[in-house]
């Protein structure tokens, strides 16, 4: 974690974007020490929040499509069989890999929001060979949030952003219920329109 810190401190946006892009293309980087520390610099006036939001946002996107073209063109047996290098962890591979076989595409937007599987969630993707334009959408809308999420939390907590890192499970906690309560939503306002058009 220190190396990370440190190099944010040297050089700025750009080890930012370097470690989010590595982070979303598999490596084991925590995004909330990359993007709870960002905050803090908002907090200390050293990084501006649009920037910020723009650099995160960016290299979610980079990093996510990397992790696709592994999944296109190596597939699982290349993840499997290098995976060791970049400490792959195959539960979570695994819990990714079922959510995009049950829900497709939808899936990216989930696992997007979702700690520990949102960086492997682009392979399986890949794997299917999703189309590009629709993976581009899911994954654009699902590291939006998680994003800003962060690096809010960073900034609010200041100098105790490392809370982040200790409570990262009840953030995961957290996640999940708002999902639920999105998914609630979205059902029942589906339901009540095929209701108004039956009833047409």
């Amino acid at each position: 974690m220190d190396y990370i810190i440190m190099f944010m401190h040297e050089y700025g946006y750009w080890a930012m974007f370097i470690a989010m892009v590595l982070e979303n293309a598999n490596i084991p980087i925590p995004s909330e020490v990359v993007l709870g520390f960002a905050g803090y610099l908002i907090a200390q006036g050293v990084f501006d929040m649009t920037t910020t939001m723009i650099v995160g946002v960016l290299a979610g996107i980079v990093g996510s499509v990397l992790s696709y073209w592994l999944g296109e063109y190596g597939g699982r047996p290349v993840l499997l069989k290098y995976g060791k290098y970049i400490f792959f962890n195959e539960k979570k591979f695994a819990m990714a890999e079922s959510l995009f076989g049950k829900y497709g595409g939808a899936a990216v937007f989930i696992g997007r929001l979702l700690p520990g599987v949102r960086t492997f969630i682009s392979f399986p993707a890949g794997v299917a060979r999703y189309p590009m334009p629709h993976f581009l959408l899911w994954t654009t809308l699902g590291t939006i949030p998680w994003t800003l999420l962060l690096v809010w939390l960073g900034v609010k907590l200041g100098e105790h952003w490392k809370d982040l890192i200790a409570y990262n499970h009840e953030l995961l906690i957290a996640m999940i219920v708002v999902f639920a309560l999105i998914g609630v939503y979205w059902l029942i306002r589906h339901k009540r329109r095929k209701q108004r058009q039956e009833e047409r």
